[in-house]
């Protein structure tokens, strides 16, 4: 019987699957899947807590062989501090009184400095005013469009480089009755023509211009064209200016601040956080 039984196709059994709106996190977590993440968990807790109590019972002043070194000498918790990457005021000798000297001078410094800075961004801002107001009156685009501009207002067609002369009209056909009246005719031609051409070589002469002023104007376009790139030059160069001056008063002023802090922390007039991240504040005398 239990051949016949394994003969009968049977329904496969499938793990079940992650629920629609659960999607986003992921495949669905298996049994298999958290004994590994809980076995995981507990190694790591395990060894956190050898090392919590060594670090309680450890013995400061147990022999190592790093106290070997002459640079290690000077490190540490039985060190002087001098020479490590960690030296401070009060490690080198100063007093308390001559750290809050040294800060003072510092946030005099940066005082200085900052209205400097000030002064500066003054002066800028006055100029972008003024060019403002001269392109206001002007008429003109702010300098962001010059080269807009630069291919808009100078255009080579506009110029007239020697074009070439237009084509004549063409002629009407007349017929005449006997070789008399064809040369009258012929003569009276001749005679249109050259009245003709006078006139159009003194409308020619008045109109066309020479080579010299044509030159003269293709110079024109060039020193238009080069003055525009440098004005735009120049205010892309004071925008930029202007911003790192501005990031500049701002990182002055972020330190200045840091400064007064730190004298107000020295006068114990102020709280702050600890090492172990806990937060205190100074006690007022109750009245």
């Amino acid at each position: 019987m239990s051949s016949m039984r394994n003969a009968v196709q049977r329904r496969n059994h499938k793990e079940r699957g992650q629920v629609s709106g659960r999607e986003k996190w992921g495949l669905l977590e298996k049994h298999k899947d958290y004994s590994l993440r809980a076995k995981d968990y507990n190694v790591k807790k395990a060894k956190l807590k050898r090392l919590e109590e060594k670090a309680r019972n450890r013995n400061v002043d147990e022999f190592n062989f790093g106290m070997m070194g002459g640079k290690n000498r000077t490190q540490g918790k039985h060190g002087s501090g001098v020479g490590t990457a960690r030296d401070s005021a009060a490690a080198q000798g100063l007093s308390h009184d001559a750290i809050k000297l040294l800060k003072t001078q510092d946030k005099g410094y940066l005082r200085t400095v900052g209205e400097r800075v000030r002064r500066e961004i003054q002066r800028l801002e006055r100029e972008v005013e003024l060019q403002e107001g001269m392109d206001k009156s002007l008429g003109k685009k702010d300098g962001k469009n010059d080269e807009s501009m630069d291919e808009d207002e100078f255009d080579d067609d506009d110029f007239d480089f020697g074009a070439p002369p237009s084509q004549s009209k063409p002629r009407k056909t007349v017929f005449a009755d006997d070789r008399q009246e064809q040369l009258a005719m012929k003569k009276r031609r001749l005679q249109k023509d050259e009245s003709e051409s006078d006139e159009e070589e003194q409308t020619t002469t008045k109109g066309r211009k020479t080579p010299k002023q044509l030159e003269s104007e293709r110079q024109a376009l060039v020193e238009a064209r080069r003055a525009r790139k440098l004005r735009k030059r120049a205010i892309e160069a004071r925008q930029n200016k202007l911003t790192a001056l501005h990031k500049q008063h701002a990182e002055i002023q972020t330190a200045e601040k840091e400064l007064d802090w730190q004298r107000s922390k020295m006068d114990n007039s102020v709280g702050g956080t600890n090492k172990d991240g806990i937060k205190w504040k100074i006690r007022e005398r109750k009245r």
